[in-house]
């Protein structure tokens, strides 16, 4: 990258590093307001935990086909803004005594469109703007970002809501998209023009290009299956660990929200390791390897027994996940990027994010079924199983 070209993605990454550690803090403190001060019933608390995915489900393909057509930073930085004034909303009404539970159900829907926009606006404008062989090392460090998000997020969350209480830790996440948009509004490198709109294709069909895209072409078709079954088995393996920590193996509390936390350092030095395996390996073939090593490792997790070894087991294994988790993501990323039309990247996008929020709730069910008929220890090796076939997929090199 030239100088003008690191000082900008710079400003990219710390503005996506400042709303990712906002949202972080949302993520815990929306549950906390709509049970603590709302009194949310139990299937109150389900729904809105269930709207930002019934939203991407709804909205992924109108938005990545909108986003397709703009210039991408108007929309990242409006995406930003919606998400600041929707967030904002709750301590207002709050502080109005106006607060309802139809409001923080709204609020997530606004929350949930703006990440469909900035996500795919983001992918596409990160092609524009970092040169083609410093890619996989910019998605690297965005990666790194995520992982080392989930990680202090939630840990800043708690000291936050205890000094500023829930809905005052939610001014803070509104704060952090107005940071984020003001980074992108001081990119320097000027903006490609966004891709014209080709004359004849209907509306569908531009809703579905992305997919026919990747259905197309041989090796991200394969990527997608693999990812699918991937995410899948991640979304699985939630519940039942959360059965399997506290129930099964007795851990507190205090044990437990370390396996949470900790472990995610495995997928930020599995993100920063990436540049390299890409240069050693090659994508493709790196992108096998990773996947292939990730799998094994979660086996540790229902082999586990109660106590400190236990505990030993479980964060190794689900660490190894991560780490090699963080290697296969920023390759794959790079990968779809780097192999996708510029006029398809976002739309492209948007589908990765739309068929993981609709095969995972399938995963989830199904693991309820096999922990209810053959215990929680089963469900896990199954989620292992199918973390291991995920790399069953993916070609070896490049076709």
């Amino acid at each position: 990258m030239s100088q003008a070209e690191e000082r900008d993605f710079r400003r990219l990454w710390a503005g996506t590093t400042v709303s990712q550690l906002g949202s972080a803090v949302s993520t815990v403190a929306i549950p906390v307001v709509a049970v603590t001060v709302l009194h949310a019933s139990a299937f109150q608390t389900a729904l809105l935990t269930a709207i930002p995915s019934i939203t991407i489900l709804l909205f992924a393909f109108p938005m990545g086909r909108h986003v397709e057509f703009h210039a991408k930073r108007p929309v990242m930085i409006g995406a930003d803004l919606l998400r600041c004034v929707v967030t904002l909303s709750v301590p207002v009404a709050a502080f109005l005594d106006l607060l309802t539970f139809a409001h923080l159900c709204v609020a997530a829907v606004g929350n949930a469109a703006g990440q469909i926009a900035s996500a795919g606006a983001a992918q596409a404008h990160l092609k524009a703007l970092v040169p083609a062989d410093d890619l996989i090392r910019a998605n690297s460090r965005l990666e790194s970002t995520r992982w080392l998000s989930v990680l202090v997020g939630p840990s800043l969350a708690g000291p936050l809501i205890g000094v500023l209480s829930a809905v005052g830790a939610l001014v803070v996440d509104a704060v952090s998209f107005v940071v984020s948009a003001l980074f992108v509004r001081f990119l320097r490198t000027p903006e490609p023009p966004p891709p014209a709109r080709e004359p004849g294709p209907s509306r569908r069909e531009e809703l579905f290009a992305g997919w026919r895209f990747v259905r197309e072409h041989p090796t991200l078709r394969r990527m997608f299956m693999s990812w699918l079954l991937f995410a899948g088995a991640s979304a699985m393996a939630t519940p039942l660990s959360y059965l399997f920590y506290l129930r099964d193996l007795a851990f507190t509390p205090w044990e437990y929200g370390l396996l949470m936390g900790l472990p995610s350092l495995g997928g930020f030095l599995g993100a920063r390791l990436a540049p390299g395996l890409g240069r050693r390996f090659g994508m493709v073939p790196g992108l096998w390897w990773a996947s292939v090593l990730r799998g094994p490792w979660y086996a540790l997790v229902p082999l586990a027994v109660p106590g400190t070894a236990g505990l030993l087991m479980c964060g190794a294994g689900f660490a190894g996940v991560l780490l090699f988790s963080g290697l296969a993501n920023s390759t794959m990323t790079t990968y779809r990027q780097l192999h996708t039309p510029d006029h398809l990247v976002a739309r492209v996008s948007t589908l990765w994010v739309f068929a993981t929020n609709a095969t995972q709730p399938v995963f989830i069910a199904f693991g309820g079924l096999v922990a209810g008929a053959f215990g929680t220890r089963a469900g896990l090796f199954l989620v292992a199983a199918f973390m291991l076939g995920s790399a069953l997929f993916l070609p070896r090199r490049e076709n």
